[in-house]
């Protein structure tokens, strides 16, 4: 094997090592921001620095540091004409290949993430 291959090939186990690292274990929560009585998620604040972080830790591996897609299956952020709701129920659900997160961010890092999201445009 020459050194190109064997680059290839370290290069790839890392990236791969890297993408399963990056999935947090479903039962642990994240908490951005500051605890909110049960049905005031809609309007509760959210530090926008932590969210961008939380973006950068959890979405950009496939969405990009921008919202433009750097995986074939993720949508382009960018482009997208998702409303807040739908945004929401998107990152708690999941869609496609994008893994579910209402087991592991709270409602108020979801909101921020759609807000983030929808900033990017």
């Amino acid at each position: 094997m020459n050194m190109a291959s064997r680059f290839r090939v370290f290069f790839t186990s890392c990236l791969a090592a890297f993408m399963v690292l990056s999935c947090e274990n479903p039962t642990k929560k994240t908490k951005i921001g500051r605890d909110t009585p049960p049905g005031t998620e809609q309007s509760a604040e959210v530090n926008l620095e932590g969210i961008a972080l939380m973006y950068k830790y959890k979405c950009a591996i496939c969405h990009g540091e921008n919202g433009v897609s750097v995986m074939k299956d993720a949508p382009n952020l960018v482009t997208t004409e998702y409303n807040m709701e739908e945004r929401v129920a998107i990152i708690m659900n999941g869609k496609g290949t994008m893994p579910p997160q209402k087991d592991v961010l709270d409602m108020p890092t979801i909101r921020g993430l759609a807000v983030y999201i929808d900033s990017l445009k």
